[in-house]
């Protein structure tokens, strides 16, 4: 029985444009209203995210920063899981690559993230991976963003110790995304799901794949597995 949905943000729960479906919201809503715990995962700032916690209407639990921090419940201390220095020493690698070319990467919340850096997609990400073979990070494209983390962290791994914290089996959990740094979570839980506008990569690790792009999608999916919530 599926007790928990973990989802992601960016692409999931929103459009191309990052705004967020109303939809998915009531749905949302609607889930943990009876009792669906809801746990929104991003690659967002813990910042963001605890305040899209509380409008949206979950009951405060998120992962951020691609598995970088998470918290538990709106009174749960922010755990920090990586070494952010190391995904620092390798921006400053790349700072001084693309200098040369002229290029200044475009930095996004440089002074709220605790775990990554993440910047604009001015830069082709294949370059960004080549520069950083070697080094002990992963590199992330979300389509929205360029992220850098140390090696070991996710989204997959910060799931399954949020769910020993709720007292939930990871295997009651439904994941959905749209991008590769939505993989592993998906794989992670019970049942894995995506939107029809994910990459191809997520589509093969999903159990199930909705008709329909984005928010619109999401609420396909949660229909199609809670509808003894959603129909009533």
């Amino acid at each position: 029985m599926l007790r928990a949905v973990i989802t992601d943000i960016d692409g999931t729960l929103t459009d191309e444009k990052r705004r967020l479906s109303t939809c998915a919201i009531e749905t949302i809503r609607r889930l943990q209203d009876n009792g669906v715990q809801v746990v929104l995962a991003s690659g967002n700032t813990s910042c963001i995210l605890k305040g899209l916690s509380k409008l949206i209407g979950t009951s405060g639990t998120f992962i951020g920063e691609n598995g970088g921090v998470y918290r538990v419940g709106f009174t749960g201390d922010l755990k920090v899981l990586p070494n952010r220095q190391v995904a620092l020493d390798a921006l400053d690698l790349l700072n001084r690559h693309f200098q040369k070319q002229g290029i200044t990467l475009d930095m996004y919340s440089p002074y709220e993230r605790l775990a990554d850096v993440a910047f604009a997609r001015n830069v082709p990400v294949d370059e960004v991976r080549a520069l950083l073979a070697d080094w002990n990070v992963t590199v992330l494209d979300t389509h929205f963003a360029i992220h850098i983390q140390e090696k070991g962290f996710s989204k997959g791994l910060a799931l399954k110790q949020i769910a020993g914290d709720l007292g939930i089996s990871v295997s009651e959990f439904l994941a959905i995304g749209d991008s590769e740094n939505d993989t592993d979570m998906i794989q992670a839980a019970g049942t894995g799901c995506c939107v029809a506008n994910a990459v191809q990569e997520v589509k093969l690790a999903a159990d199930y794949v909705s008709s329909i792009s984005y928010g619109e999608g999401f609420v396909e999916v949660m229909n199609r597995f809670f509808p003894h919530i959603l129909e009533r």
